[in-house]
């Protein structure tokens, strides 16, 4: 790694920024600068800055912007002088027009050059720009730029070793193909590119010059990515450039819209226009929300792609462009597919591994494009490695061929942390720091490729229909109001209190406390003012005391009703029993809840909070029975799958994709619900010390044994089974 802090002292950042701040405020070139680079950036972003929690967003980002590209022109600027080479086109824009954002002419402005860029310039030597990557402009990037300028720019920049596995992935190797990341950032996957394409090269040093600029080329949208691309660039070809007796070369990485929506410039590069068909597409599409995008911006991708590309799958309400997807990571690529990629041409892209599932990923699951086919030939699943730590999205390479035929099972490489943290120095550091599941993937309905993909080696056997409704905890939007402390007691009847669960009391296999909770109705919208005025007169002056805050409550759903309604609460709240889980994050602990004895209250029905989801039922044993089918090792290990190995959360959507049958259609039931009531008795009587209980895992193993038996023979389990005999 490059020696940052060798030519980037902290006095000499902090006195740039300070007179770049101070500038901004003069009506001058710096100024006029910014003006230009927040509209290049809001056409082709949205209002991301809006999104900045900061008094002056606009100037913050563009400050550590302007700072980042006067260490990128210092880099160039050692790069020419130690190669002899003058890269004509070092500023974003030369080929496309769009030079408008181009900042290298400001920091002479901001630093004089005998302060500034002469002294940086000549703290780098050889070494030091023989050891510059992609990944080393990442570190000086992230360590300007904050991080909630680079999550509102979408930008999730790639490990190079990631990167080599995207490579490896594609269906035929880059050595003798033309490479195109139409969303290059750094240029990590250009570099990579070029790497390979060197190790297969047999002519002189001269000639591969020539053949890299014309087969691995670089799009961005975003000025700095555009400048650091052509660094990385230049320094992979350092050897050549050295040797070369040219003293002027131009890097094929270029500043434009690849979507063509916020402009559509023709590339002219040495002399001709840029032809626009590659053999294969690799790149990190951004993962920008759809929601950030500006409503012009929405409504162009609307009118040029979505149709005719068939990038909205769902019809009525749900077809609102962004429904179904939460980025643009996937509609970007596909929009490239349609632009780039010649007939029979190959692409590796990394996605976020979530879109196997969901409706997120219909598009993807579809593996079309317009009228184009497109056949997935692997999968490389990173989300349990955290490449992009900062940000915590787990990802996934998809490879992919075009104009062919879908067909399953694909090819999938699972990769999980091995026995210290995983090296993304490279794709060979990569292998020998982690470990690999050679597995494959498969549809959830083998007739339908568009269900939910999934590893053929998890627990298939526990997919399939899930015969209960899954409801939502209860939700009232002012916990100040409704979350009560036992002190206010007495200023209410106890009649309308409950005890109420939140995130923290549920265990599995039991609970380990509950707060109160003030609940005015008995369902939702429920227009029952008359009666708790004349039931419950103390409760209803106390409401009324704070029905100003009470209006303040933003969710529509509180419209209907009186003035304290609230929602998640039905007949199904009241059930005697509820199998219950908390949906946030992944924290696959089942337990069923009935009553729960108070000091204050006695014993009244619990009640699943905000954070919850549960199957309500009047029945103990089917209770029960679904607790140990849900708790079991393969519902287990099934819902780690669905839920991108633990990434996801425990939503309606992943724990409905479970086969959960009513007990009469399972000969084990009577056992499992058996043995569940057992584990809970165990539970509560432990008081929350239950981990170690040897007695307790011999009921775990026993679940785990019977469900294993039960599935692995087709639901076809012998009577005496179930009598635990």
């Amino acid at each position: 790694m490059v020696p940052f802090r060798e030519f980037d002292a902290d006095a000499q950042h902090t006195a740039y920024r300070t007179v770049a701040r101070d500038r901004l405020d003069e009506d001058g070139p710096l100024a006029a600068a910014r003006d230009r680079w927040a509209s290049f950036v809001r056409a082709s972003h949205g209002d991301v800055f809006a999104h900045l929690d900061t008094d002056d967003p606009v100037d913050r980002a563009f400050v550590e912007t302007c700072y980042v590209d006067f260490l990128l022109d210092c880099l160039l600027d050692a790069v020419e002088d130690r190669t002899g080479v003058t890269v004509t086109n070092r500023e974003p824009g030369t080929n496309t027009g769009a030079t408008g954002v181009a900042l290298g002419g400001l920091h002479d402005h901001v630093c004089p050059p005998d302060q500034g860029r002469a002294q940086v310039t000549a703290a780098i030597d050889d070494a030091a720009l023989r050891r510059l990557t992609p990944d080393t402009l990442r570190d000086i990037y992230t360590d300007v730029v904050s991080r909630e300028v680079r999550l509102a720019l979408g930008e999730y920049y790639t490990p190079r070793g990631v990167a080599d596995l995207a490579l490896d992935a594609l269906p035929a190797p880059v050595t003798d193909t033309s490479v195109l990341d139409p969303g290059c950032g750094l240029g990590v996957f250009l570099t990579a590119t070029l790497d390979r394409k060197r190790a297969a090269w047999t002519g002189s040093r001269e000639e591969f010059l020539d053949a890299a600029v014309a087969s691995v080329v670089g799009i961005d949208v975003s000025p700095v990515a555009i400048k650091s691309a052509t660094l990385a660039y230049c320094v992979a070809l350092f050897d050549e450039l050295e040797a070369t007796n040219r003293d002027r070369f131009a890097v094929p990485v270029f500043l434009t819209d690849a979507l063509g929506l916020t402009r559509d410039d023709g590339i002219d590069f040495r002399g001709d226009s840029l032809d626009p068909q590659f053999d294969a597409l690799v790149g990190n599409p951004p993962w920008i929300p759809w929601e950030r995008l500006a409503e012009r911006l929405k409504n162009r991708w609307r009118e040029r792609y979505v149709q005719p590309l068939d990038l909205q799958p769902h019809e009525g309400v749900a077809a609102r462009l962004g429904h179904s997807n939460d980025d643009v990571s996937v509609p970007f690529a596909w929009t490239c597919v349609h632009r780039y990629l010649r007939a029979g041409g190959a692409a590796a892209f990394v996605l976020k591994r979530d879109l196997m599932r969901g409706p997120a990923g219909a598009v993807l699951r579809r593996l079309r494009v317009g009228d184009r086919s497109l056949a997935l030939r692997d999968v490389q699943d990173l989300s349990a490695l955290d490449p992009f730590p900062a940000v915590g999205a787990n990802a996934a390479v998809y490879a992919l061929k075009a104009d062919a035929e879908p067909s399953f099972p694909v090819p999938a490489t699972v990769w999980t942390p091995g026995d210290g943290e995983a090296d993304f120095d490279s794709g060979a550091t990569l292998r020998t720091s982690v470990a690999s599941t050679a597995t494959e993937v498969v549809p959830l309905d083998p007739d339908d490729p568009t269900t939910a993909w999934l590893r053929a080696d998890a627990e298939r056997a526990a997919l399939g229909t899930c015969s209960h409704e899954i409801r939502h905890g209860l939700k009232d939007d002012a916990n100040a109001v409704f979350g009560l402390d036992r002190t206010e007691l007495n200023r209410l009847e106890p009649g309308p209190v409950f005890p109420y669960l939140k995130s923290r009391h549920v265990r599995k296999w039991g609970l380990t406390g509950h707060d109160l909770r003030l609940i005015p109705q008995e369902q939702a919208g429920e227009d029952n003012e008359a009666w708790l005025r004349e039931r419950y007169p103390k409760t209803y002056d106390y409401l009324t005391g704070n029905r100003e805050r009470l209006a303040d409550r933003s969710s529509s759903w509180l419209d209907r009703g009186p003035f304290y309604s609230v929602f998640g609460l039905g007949a199904y709240t009241w059930a005697d029993y509820k199998v219950a889980w908390c949906r946030l994050g992944f924290k696959p602990d089942f337990t069923v809840v009935s009553t729960r004895d108070d000091s204050d209250l006695g014993e009244k029905q619990a009640i699943p909070g905000d954070h919850y989801m549960f199957i309500a039922t009047d029945d103990r044993r089917e209770a029960h029975f679904l607790c140990a089918l849900l708790n079991a090792a393969p519902y287990q290990r099934t819902l780690r799958d669905l839920s991108s190995n633990g990434k996801a959360s425990l939503s309606k959507s992943v724990v409905s994709e479970l086969d959960l049958p009513v007990p009469a259609d399972c000969p084990l039931s009577d056992r499992l619900a058996d043995l569940s009531v057992d584990a809970h008795e165990r539970v509560a009587a432990a008081d929350g010390m239950a981990d170690d209980n040897p007695s307790l895992s011999a009921i775990e193993t026993e679940i785990d044994r019977l469900v294993e038996q039960w599935l692995a023979g087709g639901r076809d389990v012998a009577s005496s089974e179930s009598t635990g005999e």
